[in-house]
């Protein structure tokens, strides 16, 4: 039988590399619905050792397992494997990854590290030392395979903050690792000497190991030098001072990849750098030497891209030392610091053919390193953050080197020097940017205002069609500094991109649209632009020319986002155009949809349509639910899944308008069916989205909602509500029904359903956030109704339960979660908990001075952060992350609303409470 079910598993993995969409996606189904079957995941691991299953079948079923175990070990699993088939699946995932090679072996060393990250070491604590044991053995593949395990465990501790918890479990790494990576480094820097006698095979695995080692050095030494590192710091330091001297013309690349000993060179640029900023004293005595192997090798490196990481971790370390003050003597001659700025640095910032051809073929990959942020792996960038750390310590010298350099290359009108000049200019310029404002402390050095409009006006406005480059660098200059260009330049720039949106190179028009993007929300004591400033009808027109002339222009959000913040600025005149904007956005979405456009393209696309609705409804006579409700139901009739959230949150923002101009809302009821179905509500990234949906009905027609589908929405919030993941949506949708309570006739007993499921999770699967979701919950309940009603439907489940969860949760957590809470929380809990004293307070008897002292404390601890409260514009900046990458997985939509405030009388919580408390 065992046989059969593997047989039949390999028949299904066969399916899924079939070239016909159907029968793979039918083959993937049949994959997810075996997961929850005991034993599968023993099977695959059986399929990937099988030496006598297709290669390809193999690699599938390695594929299928890690995608098994990324979900099964996932934290927002709602249903885990048992405990026993965790451990055998564990234990037979790294027996296997030693017994393979090659790419099976890769995919089962991502697969042990996922199930590492999860399970270690509380379920899994014999790991790392099971593995630091095979370190010291001769098997050059096992080694190759458990240093990649822990290389990928280990990399958190680059980052992660500090806590007793991850310093525990680094100990326990340490003390098993620690010795025999040491032992197997000195064992690998040995063959340094010896490497012209191994044949490339060799070589190739000798590099490779000593690239996992040096990263998982760099990982173990992040958070502190452990003292075993310290007392061996010798031979570490010695091996690295070689290993960036040597040379292996033997090992190639493909595609001006780096090689694995450019990629050791970096790492070892990189732990200096770390070294230098942190451990001080202990690198001392290896500076000098660390220093001029590193000088040596910038001087050495040809341009080639293949280098380019490694070059920018050198220029990263000359940038770290230069601006430390013990360091100060390598940099105090004036030949040294020419040699720096003009050989390295300006070296360094020159374009190259293969950056040409970049801006040229592939503008999307340019643009995303010149101005979202992506560059850091660049020499361009760390060439301008080396002039940058120069400028820290010896700016008027820098300053006087550099002005030097400007003036030798502004009178041979090249474009390619002044393309350096920009970049010279503005890294002298500014000394601090953010993503979200531009330059935010500048050098008294050069007079932006006056340079902009010397020098970078004249680029902007002659030959819109010539020297794209130069415009490009010239828009940067612009959105860099403006903050700084005199306010009048800023509003005459508007009028210099609209006209850069007629030229006919698609680079310009992308650039000219993220510079009105960024200006077009700019703040002087109010907004700046308005539609008496801004010519909206042009920039429109002009916008989505460029949309017909580019048929890329869809993978990119550039265009889509000035499209909106043009919209945001329309007038009466231009919104009466709403139905043929609102057309256009629908011909776009259709086209995004047929060419799997950019997701944030996408996104803004939505974003456009929700501020165009706010905007342009009560312009256009019966509003623009004809141009856009056709949509929304193809979306949901092909049941098109990453759009399914916009188009709920778009019919919201429809419905809201209907609303406001008290218009007919008949034709939105034949949603409601589809938005409860069991299907929709399955998919969690829709839950928000129809939360949100359901919300705006209950305020249209809360009786006629509740009287036809509230069995159905009750049945949502018992299911949202039982659910670790999904809880916080559970307390949303139960205080959105608050309100319309009354009208829940097919619900028995509804304020017990609500409270009961709540009290079934307090006792049988209590999580922190939500017993603080609870607790708000019932501050939300006595502000939306009233407090005796809150303790009446308590009480109603059972004698003295509202004084017991007064006295047993509310305290208690108080206590717990004062330094969890956000502002709005605070007050929100302010407000509920002073109504609950002002009308309740005989039930609370004794609890009564304790909750209201736990009460006062939580109100006086600092509060976290969150985005209640942030402009739509903060809040479409927080969609991305540190690294530039968008992150919005629930597909929220900042344009559609925000929650109404609670209690919007009251100004003063604190003062508020503190007077109920008086009562």
């Amino acid at each position: 039988m065992a046989s059969e079910n593997l047989m039949q598993l390999a028949q299904i993995l066969n399916a899924t590399l079939e070239l016909d969409a159907s029968v793979r996606k039918a083959a993937e189904q049949q994959l997810l619905g075996l997961e929850m079957q005991q034993g599968f995941g023993v099977m695959l691991i059986e399929l990937v050792v099988n030496n006598e299953a297709p290669a390809e079948i193999r690699i599938a079923a390695a594929v299928a397992l890690k995608n098994f175990v990324k979900r099964l070990w996932s934290d927002h699993v709602e249903q885990e494997l048992p405990e026993t088939e965790q451990k055998t699946i564990r234990t037979a995932a790294l027996q296997a990854m030693l017994a393979s090679q090659g790419n099976i072996r890769s995919q089962l060393s991502h697969t042990v590290y996922l199930m590492a990250k999860k399970d270690f070491p509380e379920r899994w604590p014999d790991l790392v030392s099971s593995l630091a044991v095979l370190l010291t053995q001769d098997d050059f593949d096992k080694i190759v395979a458990t240093l990649s395990t822990l290389d990928q465990l280990f990399e958190k501790y680059r980052h992660e903050s500090k806590s007793t918890e991850l310093w525990t479990e680094l100990k326990i790494c340490l003390i098993a690792t620690q010795e025999p990576l040491t032992t197997l480094f000195i064992k690998m820097a040995a063959f340094i000497p010896q490497r012209e006698q191994m044949n490339v095979k060799d070589v190739g695995s000798w590099l490779e190991i000593l690239l996992f080692i040096s990263h998982i050095y760099h990982s173990l030494i992040s958070q502190d030098l452990p003292e075993f590192f310290e007392d061996s710091l010798g031979p570490w330091m010695d091996g690295f001072l070689k290993l960036l001297t040597i040379t292996e013309d033997r090992i190639t690349s493909a595609a001006g990849e780096p090689t694995a000993l450019d990629k050791i060179k970096s790492e070892i640029c990189t732990t200096v750098t770390l070294y230098a900023q942190r451990y001080e004293e202990e690198i001392r005595p290896y500076m000098e030497p660390f220093t001029q192997a590193i000088w040596n090798l910038l001087v050495q490196t040809g341009v080639e891209t293949r280098y380019d990481g490694m070059v920018c971790a050198a220029l990263d370390f000359l940038s770290a030392i230069s601006e430390r003050p013990q360091y100060e003597s390598m940099f105090q001659s004036e030949e040294v610091l020419k040699t720096i700025a003009i050989d390295v640095a300006v070296k360094n910032l020159r374009l190259r053919e293969e950056d040409i051809e970049m801006f040229e073929d592939e503008p999307l990959e340019y643009m995303k390193k010149d101005i979202e942020g992506t560059d850091t792996g660049t020499r361009r960038r760390g060439g301008i953050d080396l002039v940058r750390s120069l400028c820290k310590r010896f700016e008027p010298q820098i300053a006087a080197i550099l002005s030097q350099e400007i003036a030798s290359k502004s009178g041979n009108n090249n474009w390619y020097e002044k393309d350096v000049i920009y970049c010279l200019v503005t890294a002298m310029a500014s000394k601090g940017e953010t993503h979200k404002s531009g330059a935010t402390n500048t050098s008294t050095l050069i007079d932006i205002p006056q340079y902009y409009r010397s020098n970078v006006h004249s680029d902007l406005v002659t030959d819109i069609n010539s020297n794209a480059i130069l415009k490009a660098d010239a828009i940067k200059f612009l959105v860099t500094f403006r903050n700084q260009i005199a306010p009048e330049d800023i509003v005459a720039s508007i009028n210099v991109l609209l006209a850069l949106l007629g030229s006919t190179k698609t680079q310009v028009h992308k650039y000219a649209a993220w510079a009105l993007e960024r200006l077009l929300i700019m703040r002087i004591n109010g907004p700046i632009f308005s539609s008496a400033n801004v010519q909206v009808a042009p920039l429109l027109t002009a916008l989505v020319s460029c949309f017909d002339s580019d048929p890329k222009a869809e993978m990119s959000p550039y265009l889509i986002k000035a499209l909106m913040r043009v919209v945001g600025v329309m007038d009466a005149s231009t919104a009466s155009a709403g139905g043929q904007i609102a057309a256009r956005l629908v011909t776009m979405v259709e086209t995004a949809i047929k060419n799997q456009a950019n997701p944030v393209h996408t996104h803004f696309l939505f974003e456009t349509m929700c501020i165009l609705i706010k905007k342009a409804s009560s312009h256009v006579a019966g509003g623009l639910d004809s141009s856009l409700l056709p949509l929304v139901e193809t979306i949901l009739a092909q049941n098109l899944e990453d759009l399914i959230p916009y188009a709920l949150q778009i019919t919201g923002v429809l419905l809201l308008t209907c609303i406001t101009r008290d218009a007919p809302k008949d034709a939105y009821f034949g949603f409601l069916g589809f938005l409860l179905r069991p299907e929709l509500w399955a998919r969690s990234s829709n839950v928000p989205a129809a939360l949100y949906l359901i919300e705006i009905y209950l305020k249209a027609a809360p009786e006629r909602v509740m009287n036809e589908h509230g069995t159905t929405i009750f049945a949502q919030y018992t299911r949202l509500i039982a659910s670790k993941n999904l809880d916080k949506y559970g307390f949303q949708l139960a205080f959105a029904v608050l309100p319309s309570m009354e009208f829940a006739n097919g619900v028995t007993e509804p304020y017990a359903v609500l409270f009961n499921n709540m009290l079934k999770r307090l006792q049988g699967s209590r999580t922190p956030s939500f017993a603080k979701n609870f607790l708000i919950f019932l501050a939300k309940f006595a502000i939306i109704l009233n407090a005796s009603t809150l303790a009446r439907a308590l009480e109603s489940i059972q004698s003295g339960l509202f004084s017991m969860i007064m006295q047993r949760v509310a305290g208690p957590g108080f206590e717990e979660f004062k330094n969890l809470t956000t502002t709005e929380e605070k007050r929100t809990i302010a407000i509920g908990y002073g109504t609950i004293f002002r009308d309740c307070s005989q039930m609370l008897g004794e609890s009564r001075i304790p909750l209201a002292q736990s009460v006062l404390q939580l109100l006086e601890a600092p509060a976290v952060t969150a985005n209640f409260g942030l402009t739509i514009e903060d809040e479409q900046v927080s969609m991305y992350n540190a690294e530039g990458e968008f992150v919005n997985p629930f597909s929220k939509l900042a344009s559609a609303g925000k929650e109404d405030v609670l209690a919007p009388n009251i100004s003063d919580h604190k003062g508020f409470f503190t007077e109920c408390m008086r009562v």
